[in-house]
């Protein structure tokens, strides 16, 4: 029962770590990437918290049938940390990895270019002109968060770079 409580411990663990680890190579924004590469890697995000719950409940349940029978402290060390793995998958699982890493300027502000003293002449930007109205969002800013939720004309969009 040990053996098998140890597997299924292990085999949790390392299910977890990789459900959590493959959408960052699926989903690289540095690379190219395929239609069928990035399905792969939202269908595995979108499970993740579920299956990771899960899977810290498997072996939560391994690693109590095992602990009384587990007399050397490496073998509990391994049990503790394989448990503390599957806490973080759980954890990780419900956080985006992706908003975290870009972090989106959710209330830009603007004002008049010719008022503009962060913006110099050479300066690129990245322009959107909806009806009448425009923006224009310095490159300079965007390399840091690649994301501005903005209204331009009534019309919500998000502009990225």
């Amino acid at each position: 029962m040990k053996r098998i409580s140890a597997i299924v411990l292990a085999l949790a663990a390392a299910l977890g770590a990789a459900w959590i680890v493959t959408p960052l190579f699926l989903i690289n924004p540095f690379r190219p990437q395929t239609p069928a590469r990035v399905a792969l890697g939202r269908f595995l995000i979108m499970w993740g918290p579920w299956l990771t719950l899960l899977l810290l409940v498997v072996g939560a349940l391994a690693g109590a049938l095992m602990w009384k029978r587990l007399v050397s402290w490496k073998g509990r060390t391994l049990t503790g940390v394989a448990l503390a793995v599957l806490a973080a998958c759980a954890f990780f699982g419900r956080r985006s990895t992706f908003e975290t890493m870009f972090h989106p300027l959710p209330h830009p502000e603007f004002i008049q270019a010719d008022k503009s003293k962060d913006v110099a002449d050479e300066d690129l930007v990245l322009g959107v002109q909806i009806g009448d109205q425009a923006r224009a969002y310095p490159v300079r800013a965007m390399a840091y968060h690649h994301i501005v939720n903005d209204v331009v004309a009534g019309e919500p969009i998000v502009a990225t770079y």
